[in-house]
């Protein structure tokens, strides 16, 4: 039995400092402890010096972190680049029923990638982990610009989510490995704040350089950004030596008991999960359509298996990725992420269509959840900071409800929505007032979902069980925001071919999926016609998004509220 004292010291000492036992806590599990003045090897004399290096990195953070952030702002300003863009994105390429898949591509590889990097650092080291990321990244963002059609453009989507997928992740470990538990509440928030930063603020800067020179170009920028990003952790993050508990093996071996086959079979279930999707909301629902969902499920049987059986060093242990302790947590950070998630996605299109906005306006309209998700990720995390690391079922209890109502606020807005000048204002500041209040949920639930999984995950367990975080971040992004598409684009199907007379509706379905640039070739009534359905399709979005962040409150009930004693 340990004596209460003793237990307070395990929450408060750095994750990666010594332990009771005078031994090297584990930076994240299979990564290995470090070197420390109380667990020196035997076959070299700089233990001390290893020691002071540890606490140089934490001195330093204030410093590092300001180069992490860099990365951060572009993984998250990536995903909702195109939210103000892709409409004229699937305009100029003609594939405006496809830019969904810009979302979903970037997603899934995200998400199977993701529980990869947490593996790959602890064999090769955080570092050159992160490093990896940055370059896949930049040559993904590259990619994009330069892409001449739409398969193009979504395969270079999917490769810029490998890059992505690391940089988020390895910086959340970095994180998890160096600070404290009470001051991980904090330096949490800070990390929310930078994303939400970049997840709101990709929008608006998409829509403005779509405006000024084109969309490729917020792509094309962020290459250089990248390379400065790459050039300044190189130089300031200087990691301390890893003790090995390996037997002497090579990084060569090493890497073969990495389950790329769990990776492989994971993103066949996604990928063919996603197509048979899209066929659905397309109104294909032939026995091949069926084939997808069939080879969707065979291939998520044969992931547990592998993870289960096969596996000698499983992807995601399904001890972590459905521990009773955590998985309250997990899946209300996935239902509350897709359905904010979906507001931020579907509110640039409303405004773009149905109130004829430029898409660098719909972008800035969505500013108010951007500075309220800042201040929400930060108060929550100074929260818990100030509760001693305790507190984070409360904080989720108290922030997915929030992206309830502001999901149906938005949805109550969306209804009213018009071009009319007095009745536009009102409602664009309805819907602010709403982005607002979500912004606020949004940011303080993704804190406290996150430190919940440090708090409860024993430290060799903390790299893999930080990836499944996100994993189950990415994968209710993935899965949900498919689902939502799938539910828009059937009801502005329906509503079109029910309200257009006179005309050729599936041909004008057709052409309105295809390119929002058909609209101004529209007569004046049926272009009419065309917006309302838009709105509708909207609205039926948003209530989804609604019924998601009510699932997070659920989920939140189940939230353990329990520390790891080792």
């Amino acid at each position: 039995m340990h004596s209460d004292d003793e237990h307070h010291a395990s929450e408060t000492r750095a994750l990666l400092s010594v332990d009771s036992t005078g031994q090297g806590v584990q930076d994240g599990g299979a990564y290995g402890p470090y070197k420390t003045a109380a667990n020196p090897d035997p076959e070299a004399d700089g233990a001390v010096k290893t020691d002071s290096a540890l606490k140089e990195v934490r001195a330093r953070l204030k410093f590092i972190f300001p180069a992490l952030a860099i990365g951060i702002f572009l993984a998250a300003g990536d995903q909702t680049i195109i939210v103000s863009s892709y409409g004229r994105i699937g305009s100029d390429l003609d594939g405006l029923d496809k830019t969904a898949w810009l979302a979903t591509a970037y997603l899934c590889t995200t998400t199977a990638f993701q529980p990869l990097y947490g593996k790959l650092g602890d064999i090769l080291g955080r570092k050159p982990c992160l490093l990896f990321a940055y370059a896949v990244f930049g040559l993904g963002a590259l990619l994009c610009g330069l892409a001449r059609n739409m398969t193009q453009l979504i395969a270079a989507r999917a490769l810029t989510g490998i890059g992505a997928g690391g940089i988020i992740t390895v910086v959340s470990i970095l994180l998890s490995d160096i600070v404290s538990l009470e001051e991980r509440g904090i330096w949490q928030g800070y990390v929310n704040m930078v994303f939400a930063c970049g997840a709101g603020l990709g929008a608006p800067l998409g829509g403005i350089l779509t405006d000024a020179i084109g969309w490729r170009w917020a792509f094309i920028v962020q290459g250089p950004l990248c390379a400065l990003a790459t050039l300044l952790v190189s130089l300031l993050l200087r990691l301390p030596p890893r003790a090995t508990e390996d037997g002497g093996q090579t990084k060569t071996k090493r890497l073969v008991q990495v389950d790329f086959l769990g990776a492989a079979t994971l993103i066949t279930s996604l990928t063919t999960l996603l197509i048979f999707l899209d066929r659905v909301s397309s109104a294909d629902v032939s026995r091949a359509s069926w084939l997808y969902l069939l080879t969707s499920s065979i291939a998520f049987c044969l992931f547990l298996h592998v993870q289960h059986k096969v596996a000698s060093h499983p992807l995601t242990p399904l001890r972590l990725l459905f521990g009773r302790k955590i998985l309250g947590a997990y899946l209300a950070l996935a239902f509350g992420n897709v359905g904010w998630y979906g507001v931020i996605f579907y509110v640039p299109l409303l405004y773009q269509v149905t109130g004829r906005f430029s898409p660098s306006a719909a972008g800035t309209l969505l500013l108010p959840g951007i500075s309220s998700a800042i201040i929400g990720g930060f108060v929550g995390g100074a929260m818990l900071k100030r509760r001693g690391g305790a507190g984070f079922r409360q904080l989720a209890l108290a922030s997915y409800p929030l992206v309830a109502a502001a999901c149906a606020g938005a949805a109550a807005c969306a209804g009213l929505l018009s071009t009319d000048g007095a009745s536009l204002l009102a409602t664009v500041l309805a819907m602010s007032l709403s982005l607002f209040v979500g912004g606020l949920g949004n940011g303080g639930g993704m804190t406290a979902t996150l430190v919940v999984v440090v708090a409860v995950a024993s430290p060799e367990d903390q790299a893999i069980a930080t990836a499944c975080i996100y994993l189950y971040r990415q994968l209710g992004a993935t899965v949900g925001l498919a689902v939502i598409a799938t539910v828009f684009r059937r009801v502005l199907a329906a509503t079109l071919v029910r309200n257009l007379t006179g005309m050729d509706a599936h041909e004008v379905v057709r052409r309105v999926l295809e390119s929002l640039d058909c609209l101004q070739d529209l007569p004046a009534e049926a272009r009419l016609v065309v917006e309302r359905a838009y709105r509708d399709a909207c609205q039926v979005a948003l209530l989804v998004c609604c019924a998601l962040a009510v699932c997070a409150i659920v989920c939140s009930c189940f939230i353990k509220e329990t520390r790891s004693r080792r």
